[in-house]
């Protein structure tokens, strides 16, 4: 018997029991489709997680900070360490750390990172910011958003990229604090005005330290997004390095005694290919001795605490589903109940036990099947009405459903139907032909 002469016997043989096979691909079809929303549910919430986090900055960049707060840092496994290391027996994050992070398989790029605190003049205005110093040409692979401009390159040496915040930060260092609290921020051109820095904090006061030169930079982009680099400001870190060395050069004038030591680091960023690799590769560099975090931790630990709520939604899901087949084997069984005559004939006519066998499973399939297919239309419509009332609630019970759940979800419901059919496919091949012909 032909695939085509199964399906079209299966289809008549539904057919003539029109109001039994309806409700019986009724209860796949809510079964489907309660699945899939209770999936759909776990897996929007997902979603909304990761879109939250990663407004919070790249999700595929670790942050690795040298251990004893930058006095040690881990060495690479098998790499010779350095000077320091070998005096003391700590490691150190310094230029040959970062180039055995760029060695490990599936990072993009490395860079130290410099922070300090200065602030930024822009015309007769003034801010006081956070700077962050990196290797400009790591700029792009960091996954810094640029809002209007352009991003740093390894040409720049003077130029900044300014963070959304502190464009709407400046303030009038003329006025006291209760006049700067009161008055709305002043209006600046951070492209076309004069820009500089200077780490005298109090520039443009009667105060002010006239032997601290002010220092021409040039910005050439803003950043996207209200992450914590909205409040910063990134320029290259040779430039940052070089300000601070005069700043340091200025404090000991002054009887300070701060000092930092040249290559030292007390942090560095490592943006990663996938972000799949993301806690293996953070893992490797925790097993070099180095601490390392990165947003995909927070990520992680906010998936961990709604997995016993995706769970029971998915095992109800999973309940209705399997109601459904006890519904699609009850349907398959009363057929065969009612159909043994037309059995013992299939089989005095020379039908195979095979072939009896495969037109009950092909039955119950085609019942799976077309419960499946409205089971997606259910869900999807579902999903919509989940989601609008989910976003009048400002909750993140989202539903989402992508296209491998859609087919998964018509896989596996004509995968019950064909399940649930077997046993009663079974009975029909045991049954004794003249005891069949001879049933009324």
């Amino acid at each position: 018997m032909s695939i085509k002469d199964l399906i079209s016997m299966a289809v008549r043989n539904l057919w003539k029991r029109k109001l039994r096979t309806f409700l019986t691909i009724l209860g796949v079809i809510i079964g489907t489709a309660s699945i899939v929303v209770m999936v759909s549910i776990g897996i929007g919430m997902n979603e909304s997680y990761t879109k939250q986090v990663s407004e919070w900055g790249s999700l595929q960049v670790i942050d690795v900070y040298a251990p004893n707060g930058g006095m040690g840092v881990v060495m690479s496994s098998g790499s010779s360490s350095s000077s320091s290391s070998k005096n003391n027996g700590n490691v150190v994050l310094d230029t040959k750390a970062i180039q055995s992070f760029k060695n490990i398989p599936g990072v993009m790029a490395a860079t130290p990172v410099v922070n300090d605190y200065f602030q930024i003049i822009c015309g007769k205005y003034v801010s006081d910011v956070s700077f962050i110093g990196i290797d400009p040409e790591c700029f792009d692979d960091l996954g810094y958003n640029i809002a209007e401009g352009r991003g740093l390159t390894g040409e720049d040496k003077n130029a900044i990229v300014v963070g959304q915040t502190v464009l709407t930060s400046f303030y009038n260092p003329k006025l006291d604090w209760r006049a700067r609290y009161n008055s709305d921020p002043p209006e600046v051109d951070i492209f076309n005005d004069k820009v500089q820095l200077t780490y005298d904090y109090s520039y443009g006061t009667k105060n002010a330290d006239k032997s601290i030169k002010p220092i021409k930079v040039e910005v050439v982009g803003t950043l996207a997004g209200s992450d914590q680099n909205a409040y910063s400001v990134i320029m290259p870190i040779k430039q940052l390095e070089s300000i601070q060395k005069e700043k340091q050069k200025h404090e000991s004038a002054g009887g300070s005694t701060t000092k930092k030591k040249s290559g030292n680091y007390e942090r560095a960023m490592v943006r990663v290919e996938d972000i799949e690799k993301v806690q293996s590769i953070q893992q490797q560099i925790k097993d070099m001795g180095y601490n390392a975090s990165s947003l995909s931790d927070i990520l992680e630990s906010m998936k961990e605490t709604t997995k016993m709520l995706r769970t029971m939604l998915g095992a109800i899901g999973a309940i209705s589903l399997i109601v459904a087949a006890i519904g699609i084997t009850n349907t398959m069984v009363m057929s065969i109940y009612e159909r043994t005559r037309e059995i013992g004939v299939m089989k005095v006519i020379g039908a195979s036990l095979k072939d009896i066998k495969r037109l009950f499973l092909t039955e119950a399939a085609i019942i799976g099947f077309m419960g499946g297919i409205f089971g997606m239309l259910l869900s999807f419509g579902a999903s919509k009405a989940v989601n609008y009332f989910a976003m009048k609630q400002s909750s993140d019970m989202l539903s989402s459903i992508p296209l491998w759940l859609y087919l998964a979800s018509l896989a596996f419901a004509t995968l019950v139907g064909v399940a649930s059919g077997y046993l009663p496919a079974k009975r029909a091949m045991k049954l004794s032909a003249l005891t069949a012909i001879k049933t009324e």
